[in-house]
């Protein structure tokens, strides 16, 4: 980028403070300044006082304006694209179709509803089922057990007798 030392610490000081990489373009512009300028280049400001430049300020804003009037072009070109996709938005069916997507939503949370008010019924009605089949099975538990003893003494009667 330069040869004098010092101007050169200036310079990477700049970089690591801003963080400004390598390829960034102002350091294009700063390479630019510098071989317009003859091989000098100003020193960054807020590094105090220093480095001189042979740089006239036509020579400085033609620098600037060949640094940065392909990044304009470029950027124009970038609204121009936007602009354009933004023209292609139908946002009335835009509008619509979120619409369509809420009021989907709106039946799916209300299908939910239904669906958990019903679970929660059948749930009810199973633990209902569920209590009055406990005392059933107590009852054919005990009536088995007396049948087979009934059963189990006439064998013995009959068989010992």
């Amino acid at each position: 980028m330069t040869e004098n030392p010092e101007i050169r610490a200036r310079i990477l000081d700049w970089q690591k403070r801003y963080n400004i990489q390598d390829g960034d373009p102002a350091i294009a512009l700063l390479e630019l300044v510098q071989f317009m300028g003859g091989g000098s280049a100003p020193a960054p400001s807020g590094g105090g006082g220093g480095g001189t430049a042979n740089v006239s300020s036509e020579a400085l804003a033609e620098a600037m304006k060949t640094a940065l009037l392909p990044m304009t072009e470029r950027l124009t070109f970038q609204v121009q694209e936007l602009q354009q996709k933004l023209e292609q938005i139908d946002f009335d069916k835009f509008v619509k179709q979120i619409e369509g997507y809420h009021e989907g939503i709106d039946y799916c949370t209300k299908k939910l509803d239904v669906i958990k008010k019903e679970t929660d019924s059948l749930v009810v009605k199973v633990e209902k089922t569920g209590s009055q089949i406990s005392p059933i099975t107590r009852g054919a538990v005990v009536t088995l057990m007396a049948g087979a003893g009934v059963l189990g003494y006439v064998l013995r009667v009959i068989f010992n007798g």
